[in-house]
């Protein structure tokens, strides 16, 4: 690449000469973690000689800045913590690729254009980060017809407009199905909580594991808004003998934590009787007795990809939408038990 000192090469020509991703040389030039020190000096170098840098000094890029706007009804219950690590996550992947980023918690009903539309003009942002957030139609409509964009964070678009970053719902939820079907169980019982997309993918998961297994059979409850009513009133049918499910897979670990104390109350065991698993493992996980058996959401790692995307969106605006899935992991516990 042949460029005078003064020449204004952007990063996707670097990484075209570097042979590399437009994230990679994004990464190398903001000093981010994850790049070799060979790879990070090829980068400077012909970055040098295209101009893009001064050769005799690093020219510091200039500050961008990321707001985040997180959902107020899921982060102060018991999933707050699992949107503190999200948060946490994306501080520290923030302060690693150079970027500054304010937080906003937030009820989601209250956002629409004329919010964004004020918050930027009081804090410019490069790049929105929604964590725990589905856009509403007006809502995106403020995006695609401007030059802000957003990324989602444990969220998806389903009319692939925007970059996202979420667990695999699908298939760690198929893995949790899997997980109480092998172990013998064929009455098996799903409780859910609120309803979004991410949501309704690990519901679409968990039945696909029942398609494997004709001989398999399935009751759902919902628990949502913290009203344990449906919840108590199956308990209570068990115990009586009236329902015949010997498995349960909840839809997040605090419905599992719901389900365990209401067992327990009726003096149905775990795993004796009820084999649990849940989902997210989150910290009290570890603390219920016994050891919840349940599905890792590695939340460091989604935020550090949310931070990847916000860059690779800055350097190349007008780039295909990217949704990412992270792996999830069965994380062993004790609350299976083997029955056939």
């Amino acid at each position: 690449m042949t460029r005078s000192p003064k020449s204004n090469a952007n990063q996707l020509e670097i990484a075209k000469a570097a042979g590399v991703s437009v994230s990679t040389v994004s990464r190398a030039l903001s000093d981010a973690r994850g790049i070799s020190d060979e790879r990070r000096t090829q980068i400077r170098k012909i970055a040098e000689d295209a101009g893009y840098l001064g050769r005799s000094r690093i020219t510091a890029a200039p500050a961008k800045h990321l707001r985040a706007y997180v959902t107020g009804s899921l982060a102060t219950g018991g999933l707050a913590p699992f949107y503190e690590a999200v948060i946490a996550g994306l501080r520290n992947s923030a302060h690693e690729g150079g970027f500054s980023l304010s937080i906003r918690m937030v009820d989601e009903t209250s956002l629409g254009p004329h919010r964004m539309a004020r918050d930027q003009e009081k804090e410019e942002a490069d790049v929105t980060i929604f964590v725990g957030i589905d856009l509403s139609d007006a809502l995106a409509g403020y995006f695609l017809n401007g030059s802000h964009h957003a990324v989602l964070v444990n969220g998806y678009d389903p009319d692939m407009r925007f970059d996202c970053i979420a667990p695999n719902n699908f298939y760690g939820a198929r893995m949790a199905g899997r997980s109480l079907l092998k172990a013998g169980h064929r009455k098996l019982l799903y409780i859910h909580d609120h309803t979004r997309w991410t949501t309704t993918q690990r519901r679409r998961g968990f039945y696909a594991a029942l398609e494997d297994f004709p001989d398999a059979s399935c009751t759902s409850i919902g628990v949502a808004n913290g009203i344990d009513t449906a919840l108590l009133a199956e308990v209570e049918r068990r115990a009586k003998g009236e329902a015949d499910w010997t498995s349960v897979f909840c839809a997040n670990d605090m419905g599992a934590f719901r389900l365990m104390n209401a067992l327990e109350a009726a003096g149905i065991s775990v795993p004796g009787e009820v084999s649990v698993i849940g989902f997210d493992d989150l910290p009290y996980a570890a603390m219920m007795h016994p050891r919840l058996t349940t599905m890792r959401v590695n939340c460091l790692e989604m935020a550090h990809q949310a931070i990847l995307l916000a860059q690779r969106r800055m350097v190349e605006p007008d780039a295909m939408p990217i949704q990412v899935e992270c792996a999830v992991t069965l994380q062993p516990g004790a609350t299976i038990t083997q029955i056939a």
